[in-house]
């Protein structure tokens, strides 16, 4: 598959937050929207979706989100009701798919959806845009891995990988001399990027049903709804869709793969193996 090329300050972005209304988060959705806010791009729309909280309520998540968005960026809270368990909210971006990004006038190039708490930055947007053509020739996407501040250590850790690390199924494709893509251990990432051609196959796989997805990964429903095309046709020989960029002299995550989680509540919890593992670890078989 041949994917043109694109500038990302040409995009326009329609981006999905999932908000389950919790007073003490509402800082990390702050700073999920102000990252965004400062994306220079041609165009974006966000998409708060909140679970069906009082209208005097979503009012003061709103005056705390809007202030300051910069010309070309708007933002609407979707007050989402009847959903069943409280869980489902996650599955309520699919809808903006279908009804919104991919109808011909709307216009987007890329949809974005983020869970509350996963700062991401226009540095991995440009890495998402620039590496998609490449690996879209091997079958493979572009992908993050979320990292986390640990206070008493003072370094920052890999958060949904073990307490040592392993190789994910999958050659190596090669970038540059500076970066090559690996299949990570654990792909998930609480987060995915999708342009118009992804975005029509997604629509299409058990993946984007609530449902059907139990048949292609075991993970909760929660991480269901943020595993995009991870599952979907793998390449032969590969475990998932998904790869990182690592600099291949040091063995490390490039930097613009990093999409910080917030809490930081893995490296910072004794009696848990995530967050453990430094995001300077080297990666296995790696040139010392």
């Amino acid at each position: 598959m041949t994917i043109p090329p694109t500038r990302p300050e040409n995009a326009t972005l329609l981006v999905a937050i999932t908000f389950h209304h919790v007073a003490q988060r509402i800082p990390y959705l702050l700073d999920v929207v102000r990252a965004l806010n400062d994306f220079p791009v041609r165009a974006m729309r966000i998409a708060v979706m909140v679970n069906a909280v009082e209208e005097a309520e979503l009012g003061r998540v709103r005056a705390i989100l809007e202030p300051g968005l910069c010309a070309g960026k708007s933002l609407v809270l979707q007050r989402c009701a009847d959903i069943g368990h409280p869980f489902n909210l996650t599955w309520q971006h699919k809808r903006l798919i279908t009804n919104l990004f991919l109808t011909p006038e709307a216009g987007f190039t890329h949809f974005i959806y983020l869970e509350d708490d996963i700062r991401f930055g226009f540095a991995n947007f440009a890495y998402f845009v620039r590496w998609r053509p490449l690996l879209a020739e091997h079958g493979l996407i572009p992908s993050f891995v979320r990292v986390e501040y640990a206070a008493e250590a003072k370094e920052m850790r890999l958060t949904d990988h073990g307490q040592t690390l392993r190789p994910g199924k999958g050659k190596p494709v090669p970038a540059t001399e500076a970066m090559v893509f690996i299949p990570p251990p654990a792909p998930y990432c609480a987060m995915f990027v999708l342009d118009r051609i992804l975005a029509e196959e997604y629509v299409a796989t058990r993946s984007f049903d609530l449902e059907a997805s139990k048949q292609v990964t075991g993970w909760d429903v929660r991480e269901r709804a943020a595993a995009g095309l991870c599952w979907e046709a793998p390449p032969p020989g590969y475990r998932s869709r998904y790869v990182v960029a690592i600099n291949p002299t040091t063995g490390r995550y490039l930097p613009e793969a990093w999409v910080p989680h917030l809490p930081n509540n893995y490296a910072n919890k004794p009696g848990t193996s995530f967050g453990k593992l430094s995001v300077l670890a080297r990666q296995p078989g790696e040139a010392t």
